[in-house]
């Protein structure tokens, strides 16, 4: 049998292509082009380009840019029975059954998950944001200020006001409204809450509502009002959820921002515009 010298055995072409498929895929996640993430995925899988595992994973990655958590859990399982060791499958499984309010199940996925040598930083945000739902606040602290440490980048300290401090933030971002604006605020009211309640996603039609969201409102878009309507299940509010933005800003300057984002965004929903509309009348 003639072997080939060393040196000369050319390389393994499938293994290459497959490296430059699944960092192409990452690319796009990080760009948040999550369509088209989740089309070169099944690409590369209908292809049997690059490693399953991976592939899967980025799978279930999309679905929880795109809010399918439904959709990735299914794809962080079926990694976990290939490698039930894999961290961020462990975690982001843990992350995809919390947004779908399934929190005592999340809450033994993400155990699981801080139990392994190489536990990822996410695990400890998801962990806090199930022990504060429980009101266990200062173990809760203690798993943001740990992931904190260990990414700052990505996870910053939260924030804290008091409650006091944070309604005069919110009636201070009413005042910055365009002038045409602040009246509306005589027909929908604003409510702060730690975090959103899971009885907000119940209905039809509310799947984006979910546990880590940083305001909502609640009820019927004032073009879709007539006087002679009959009365609603549920009035118009606007919730604010405290917790979550103390939790998504980097320091009390970007909370304050964070407010005044929200409450107004959240203003122009019950107004009924659009996105884009947002953005052309200062709403956003």
């Amino acid at each position: 049998m003639d072997l080939e010298p060393a040196g000369i055995v050319p390389p393994d072409h499938g293994v290459e292509v497959g490296s430059q498929v699944v960092q192409k895929i990452e690319a796009l996640l990080d760009e948040e082009r999550f369509e088209e993430a989740m089309e070169q995925v099944q690409e590369a899988l209908d292809r049997g380009e690059g490693n399953t595992i991976d592939l899967l994973f980025l799978l279930g990655d999309a679905c929880l840019g795109l809010g399918r958590p439904k959709e990735a859990e299914r794809h962080f399982r079926a990694v976990l029975e290939k490698d039930p060791d894999c961290p961020s499958s462990r975690c982001w499984l843990a992350m995809s059954l919390f947004l779908q309010w399934r929190f005592d199940e999340a809450e033994v996925a993400v155990r699981a998950a801080l139990e392994l040598p190489d536990a990822v930083p996410d695990a400890d945000v998801i962990y806090g944001a199930l022990l504060e739902r429980k009101g266990h606040n200062e173990t809760a602290e203690a798993h943001f200020l740990r992931a904190a440490a260990a990414a700052p980048d990505k996870y910053p300290a939260p924030v804290r006001m008091s409650r006091a401090e944070f309604d005069r933030e919110v009636r201070m971002a009413a005042r910055k409204l365009p002038k045409q604006f602040r009246q509306c605020f005589d027909r929908v009211p604003v409510v702060v809450q730690p975090f959103p309640d899971a009885s907000l996603a119940d209905g039809p039609d509310r799947d984006e509502v979910g546990p880590d969201m940083l305001g909502l409102f609640d009820g019927v878009p004032l073009p879709e009002t007539s006087a002679f309507d009959g009365p609603q299940l549920r009035p118009n509010t606007i919730y604010l959820f405290q917790r979550n933005l103390e939790r998504a800003a980097r320091d009390r300057d970007d909370l304050v921002e964070q407010i005044r984002i929200t409450l107004w965004h959240e203003l122009g929903h019950y107004l009924g515009y659009e996105e884009e509309d947002m953005d052309d009348l200062g709403l956003a």
